[in-house]
């Protein structure tokens, strides 16, 4: 049963890489062509369809925002791009609470949630926005205390259903091996960002969160030893690095040791203390949110597959119990007339605003 709650603004972040390397086929990822649609319109339609979604912001180059998807005829609300992800999503988050109609005025900004996520998750379904959102909730009202950044991650279970198959092609990333659960970051937070204090340990964060590169790895180091917790930081980094080497090279048992020292706890704590603010991973069995275009390759098997692994997302239908309100959140079930897990277009938005 959800949680009666106020809904929240979202941004879409949809800059284009000042590394013209990171572009796919030279586009921004938010316009590359999938099926009928294109992948920011994906995102939008997602966001359009949850009754959890207050106003739309999207944050990216004016004119090709507007040549590709027009804001007026789309739902959301145009902010100009000014450079590094955390600059523009804070560019938006400004514009957002500069302009927030009176009833959001009723608590004060910096108690206000804003949703943030990329251009480039054309997985994303209206399901798994609210459903996010209504965990975020649960989870805060749980633990009694105001959390102001929820991080989603997806574990194996929720990613198994995109990996590659005799019959088809997926997608396998490496995880952060921790103590009891491998998990992935999604492309989908929830914060209060008036309340962060640390942006430059969050930028570095943002920047090196694939931690696929040794020297993205050290800079990161770097950047935490700055910071007062920066210490327990930096060894969380170095030892969910060094058990992601020792599994792939399959040395599980010292993969295992490494993995020991990473208690999804004790993380969240030291982030807590590092950011200024509380910080919680959040668990989303929605992993298409954490499938991104990163990369040619990722292009081209999402769009092949994209059909079927909408259709598998949208079949995943979470419970609430009044019993969950208590104590954990329970995994989605699946109906039984759809494609179960293992295996692996929008409609039509709301009315423009004004």
């Amino acid at each position: 049963m959800p949680v009666a709650n106020p809904r929240v603004d979202a941004v879409v972040l949809a800059g284009t890489h000042q590394d013209k390397r990171r572009l796919i086929n030279g586009l921004n990822k938010a316009f590359l062509p999938l099926g009928d649609s294109l992948s920011l319109l994906y995102v939008l339609e997602a966001l359009l369809q949850s009754d959890r979604v207050d106003r739309i912001f999207v944050v990216g180059p004016t004119k090709e925002l507007q040549n590709h998807l027009p804001a007026d005829r789309h739902g959301y609300r145009l902010v100009a791009e000014k450079g590094r992800m955390l600059d523009n999503a804070f560019e938006a988050y400004r514009t957002a609470d500069a302009s927030a109609p009176p009833h959001h005025h009723a608590s004060s900004s910096s108690d206000r949630l804003y949703l943030f996520l990329t251009s480039d998750i054309p997985l994303a379904v209206p399901e798994a926005i609210t459903d996010f959102i209504d965990r975020s909730r649960l989870l805060e009202q749980r633990r009694g205390e105001r959390i102001d950044f929820f991080a989603g991650v997806a574990d194996e279970v929720a990613l198994a259903p995109f990996y590659p198959q005799p019959s088809r092609r997926g997608i396998f990333r490496p995880y952060m091996e921790l103590k009891h659960q491998r998990l992935r970051l999604a492309n989908i937070y929830l914060t209060r960002p008036a309340r962060i204090q640390n942006l430059e340990i969050l930028q570095q964060g943002f920047a090196a969160r694939k931690l696929t590169q040794w020297r993205s790895v050290a800079r990161l180091i770097r950047t935490f030893l700055g910071n007062p917790a920066g210490l327990r930081g930096a060894s969380h980094v170095a030892w969910c690095q060094a058990a992601s080497v020792f599994e792939k090279a399959g040395l599980s048992r010292v993969s295992k040791l490494a993995r020991n020292r990473l208690d999804r706890g004790t993380i969240e704590e030291t982030a807590s203390r590092m950011l200024g603010c509380r910080f919680a991973a959040l668990v989303t069995p929605y992993g298409g949110l954490s499938l991104d275009i990163d990369e040619q390759s990722d292009y081209e098997i999402i769009r092949e597959n994209l059909v079927p692994w909408r259709e598998h997302q949208k079949a995943l239908l979470p419970s609430f119990p009044e019993e969950a309100q208590a104590s954990a959140i329970p995994p989605p079930r699946v109906k039984p007339a759809l494609p179960p897990p293992a295996q692996p277009g929008p409609s039509r938005p709301r009315e423009p605003l004004n």
